[in-house]
């Protein structure tokens, strides 16, 4: 059985401690892409007190 299942790419504009920064990410769905942001920037995202002080907006497209 073949699923034909295509990965999507992701523009992520992300803004925290101070600085904003615009990534690519290439992933299968919004909840896997989510995952490798707060992996990858989640030190933008999350102050040392484990608050909430960042935010990503993305804009999705298919790969062709």
């Amino acid at each position: 059985m073949v699923f034909n299942v295509k990965r999507k790419r992701y523009i992520v504009t992300i803004e925290g401690n101070g600085s904003t920064q615009q990534a690519v990410i290439v992933a299968y769905d919004t909840e896997e892409m989510s995952w490798l942001i707060k992996k990858l920037y989640g030190h933008l995202l999350i102050d040392q007190k484990g608050q909430r002080v960042g935010r990503f907006s993305f804009e999705e497209t298919e790969l062709g």
